[in-house]
């Protein structure tokens, strides 16, 4: 670079923190260095990943995990050297249930999302009846379908498993992560490799047979290392990354309480404060919602924010409860439950927290954590406080039979936060970022576009980072990924 560069970064939640650590990463290792500025409109870093303390409990507000499938999270802690800190689930009680006539049936072993990959435990389980599990059976004989266009989970599981694995297993299991709709979510973006499977394999289920012979005759030959679970946290819980990506952007200038108001394009990136303040820049990162992105880019290109305001989004509510173990009779040998939307009950989830994760509640005491809201329990979210946590109560006595009061409850809401993958997504999303490209130094983040989950957001924002920093050093070679960096030393 020929000069000092300059990049404003907007939103500090996970995706605009770690990209703005991921340029900081490239910019010292490569000795060029560029000014950074990192702009959020609250006063606080982290968006809607929160721990707190109360009493004991380890509290989590937003997501209180991210899965070790995706690695670029697992990574960002190795750099961050808090890998020591990573914390798996409870390996006594690694299975789910779901709400069926009254009680909770465990979901089978090797159960994976809509369909099974264990015959024997899929044969036994008294989650499904026997029509629903010949039905399911018929899938190994189902053609697959010629078409490539994206479709709907619903008509996707509706296809291949029939109507009562759709509504009595599908949708709760992916309402669980997206609180979506299942007959508007786009099965290309949420759930690909499903699509994969009935493509290679003409089969879902012969397809997982098939990975799991693969992988259990290559588990000899891994690599050594960490054996992570599934989901994964912190010890003291989610906000550990935030505080450690916060704590290492020393030469980033982070501006709090500071929500942005305009942005405008000249050969040079302005961007406006609320307080009156204007900050120019050679390039610019925008990791927010995406309604909030459209409006800020309409005077940069109309048809850009038009397709960026054009993504859906639900807002959601997880409240937490604190029960001595003494009041719940349930055993909760699991990790949660999910509940399905035909039944007409009010939550979408709930997690047994301290069962989950070691470190969330005092000895004989109980974490319990409910989610709420989403797009088909909006009426639940729209209640008041007391309303909602009544619901709550009264939801929890039916499933475990909580007769007492919690100790205390916290209630955390979200008002749309969670982007609903519409079919069509991809192209969606293709489209914006082509209308983006048309103005250099142009970056865009978050959960709006190819996953909502931390690694998802993490890899998205480390790719626009790595992609801004080409940019800045004017060529278009192809960025260094984050393995060639080493782990930062605390």
């Amino acid at each position: 670079m020929s000069k000092r560069k300059k990049v404003i970064i907007i939103g500090g939640g996970i995706s605009g923190l770690a990209a703005a650590f991921r340029l900081s990463e490239l910019s010292r290792y490569a000795h060029t260095p560029v000014e950074i500025v990192l702009v959020e409109a609250k006063p606080r870093l982290g968006g809607v990943i929160e721990s707190r303390t109360q009493n004991g409990f380890l509290l989590e507000g937003g997501p209180d995990s991210f899965i070790s499938e995706k690695p670029a999270a697992c990574e960002l802690a190795k750099r961050l050297g808090i890998s020591g800190d990573i914390l798996g689930t409870n390996e006594k009680f690694r299975r789910s249930f779901i709400y069926k006539k009254g009680k909770l049936v465990p979901v089978p072993e090797g159960f994976y999302l809509i369909a099974p990959s264990q015959i024997k435990t899929f044969l036994a389980t008294p989650l499904l009846d026997w029509s629903t599990k010949l039905r399911m059976g018929c899938e190994l004989f189902i053609s697959r379908r010629d078409s490539s266009a994206d479709e709907s989970v619903a008509s996707f599981v509706r296809r291949r498993f029939g109507e009562t694995t759709l509504r009595e297993i599908a949708q709760p299991m992916i309402g669980g992560i997206y609180t979506a709709d299942p007959e508007y979510l786009s099965l290309a973006t949420t759930m690909p490799q499903f699509h994969e499977l009935e493509r290679r394999y003409g089969s879902v289920i012969k397809g997982l047979l098939a990975r799991k012979a693969l992988r259990a005759r290559n588990s000899s030959a891994e690599a050594s290392g960490p054996r992570y679970s599934l989901f994964l946290s912190f010890q003291e819980g989610m906000e550990t990354l935030i505080r450690n990506l916060s704590a290492r952007l020393v030469k980033v200038k982070i501006m709090l309480s500071s929500p942005v108001t305009r942005i405008q394009y000249r050969n040079v990136w302005e961007v406006g404060l609320e307080s009156g303040t204007s900050l120019n820049a050679d390039a610019v990162g925008i990791a927010l919602p995406a309604y909030q992105t459209g409006r800020l880019l309409l005077p940069v290109s109309s048809g850009l924010a038009q397709d960026l305001s054009s993504i859906p989004y639900e807002s959601v509510a997880t409240i937490n409860l604190a029960y001595p173990r003494s009041d719940i009779p349930h055993r909760l040998d699991g990790f949660g439950f999910v509940v399905p939307a035909y039944t007409g009950r009010k939550i979408v989830a709930c997690s047994f927290s301290s069962v989950k994760f070691a470190g969330r509640a005092p000895a004989d005491m109980v974490l319990l954590r409910a989610f709420v809201g989403g797009a088909l329990h909006r009426e639940v979210y729209e209640s008041d406080d007391e309303t909602m946590l009544k619901i709550v109560r009264d939801e929890l006595r039916h499933y475990l039979g909580i007769e007492k009061a919690p100790r205390f409850s916290s209630i955390r809401r979200y008002p749309h936060a969670m982007p609903q993958y519409r079919v069509g997504h991809l192209d969606l999303v293709r489209s914006i970022q082509s209308k983006a490209t048309a103005f250099p130094g142009l970056y865009l983040a978050g959960n709006a576009f190819r996953g909502i989950g931390v690694p998802d957001c993490v890899k998205q924002a480390e790719s626009a980072a790595e992609a801004m920093f080409e940019y800045l050093k004017g060529n278009t070679a192809k960025p260094v990924r984050q393995t060639a960096l080493p782990e930062i030393q605390r």
